[in-house]
């Protein structure tokens, strides 16, 4: 019988695709992947370390999976983030009962990994730079909806933020050429995507370590030009590297989402320099009043760190103020959590944790409100919803319109004769309780 394979996907999207090729690459050497972990021979565990509640995660479900695969002797890999940071900790703690180790440069070695746990060897491969990322003839198994997919642009970053250890766990930033994503896109289109994700650590700095001018903007007219792929969205653009023929692209073209989730984790210049970021609080609302002046409709997700060292009261309101005055579409706020080898680590002033909790509370209650104002706008407008889920014996659905992003934002709660994967227009008849949209399909 074929080794049959489980796997737990932890953190974001770039993670879920890094898990998808280690399945795609296992598939074709024979094994088989499977659904219930309890039927695994081989466990897989991507790992997420970026903060103290992602790695807390990802322990958890390696000491779980430890007790659960006892029993059948289960085999268990660590790959991805964790263990990229903390492999010799993991060696220490777990000793004997992690059979693989590999970084996150190191997962196409995921066939020697399994076919050693096999044998009854201990595998570590964690290299200290990584210059790996795949392309449009890497094995990949799609783990999302036959709909939509994610697409790694480029991997690995340049910026230099001082609360974070992305750089030193993905290396430099490096771009895929653009050929070889058109490839892959099309070849999604041609299983039934519709939708296209574009994600990278910084998808608006794609292309810099190209030649000839590469950049975003002439990606997306390629991808316009030589595709058939009906939605194309942008995740994660840092506010420094959006610029004004980026912005216009997204207004002229219906196929791009009128979406951006642009992460400016803090607004107030002093702890926006302790940061490391490049931008001022300034350039931030000028960038984003420009935004909403070239696409009026357009929809706007942030992420708000607050806590980070030296954060006054004084500070923390003028981000209060920021949010009542902007009213984004979504946002997510976490606290600033301390990670050793940063420029941060070691920083004076740091805020308590009862403060840090008080000051997520209050952005996310000030957010609530503006969320279910906002949803309550579009009561008796028309939406073109991706239904995601349909339940078509009941005739209802869940889907998501051009400004809601998969896992990430709210859905819209659809009645009518819905169908799995496809385009429907859309009445917005009511809001649940804060985020979701109910609608009705328009015959």
């Amino acid at each position: 019988m074929p080794i049959r394979i489980g796997m737990i996907s932890l953190g974001c999207s770039k993670n879920l695709v890094d898990s998808e090729v280690m399945l795609g690459l296992l598939i074709e050497n024979g094994f088989e992947i499977t659904p219930d972990e309890k039927k695994a021979d081989i466990l897989i565990i991507n790992t997420c370390a970026f903060i103290d509640d992602a790695r807390e995660e990802s322990m958890d479900a390696i000491v779980e999976s430890i007790k659960s695969g006892r029993k059948r002797n289960r085999k268990l890999v660590v790959t991805g983030c964790l263990a990229q940071r903390y492999s010799d900790l993991l060696k220490k703690k777990f000793a004997g009962k992690i059979h693989a180790i590999l970084g996150t440069g190191d997962f196409p070695e995921i066939l020697l990994a399994c076919k050693s746990a096999l044998e009854g060897k201990h595998y570590l491969r964690v290299s200290e730079t990584s210059s790996y990322i795949y392309d449009h003839l890497t094995p990949r198994l799609q783990a999302t909806p036959s709909h939509f997919a994610y697409i790694k642009i480029a991997e690995g970053c340049d910026n230099c933020c001082s609360y974070c250890v992305i750089p030193q766990i993905r290396g430099q930033f490096r771009s895929r050429p653009i050929e070889s994503i058109l490839a892959e896109v099309n070849s999604l289109v041609k299983s039934g995507v519709k939708e296209a994700i574009l994600i990278a650590q910084d998808t608006t700095y794609y292309g810099k370590d190209l030649a000839n001018g590469t950049d975003l903007t002439l990606l997306l007219k390629r991808l316009i030009s030589s595709s058939d792929i009906p939605w194309i969205r942008i995740l994660y653009a840092h506010p420094e590297h959006v610029n004004e023929e980026f912005i216009k692209l997204m207004a002229e073209e219906d196929r791009i989402c009128s979406y951006i989730d642009l992460p400016v984790q803090h607004i107030s210049d002093d702890i926006l320099k302790r940061m490391g970021r490049m931008t001022t609080g300034t350039e931030i609302r000028r960038l984003i009043d420009k935004i909403r002046s070239i696409i009026p409709d357009i929809t706007l997700r942030t992420s708000l760190m607050v806590g980070f060292p030296g954060e006054t009261d004084e500070q923390f309101d003028e981000l209060m103020k920021f949010v009542e005055d902007v009213r984004f579409d979504h946002l997510g706020v976490f606290a600033y959590s301390p990670e050793e080898g940063t420029k941060a680590w070691d920083m004076r002033q740091q805020v308590p944790d009862t403060i840090k909790q008080e000051r997520v509370s209050q952005l996310a209650e000030l957010h609530e409100q503006i969320a279910d104002e906002k949803r309550r706008s579009l009561i008796g407008r028309e939406k073109t919803v991706l239904i995601d889920q349909a339940d078509e014996a009941n005739n209802q659905g869940i889907g998501r319109t051009q400004g809601q992003a998969p896992d990430i934002d709210d859905v819209v709660l659809v009645s009518g004769n819905v169908r799995n994967g496809e385009f429907m227009k859309v009445e917005i008849t009511d809001t649940m309780e804060v985020y979701d949209l109910v609608g009705e399909v328009i015959q």
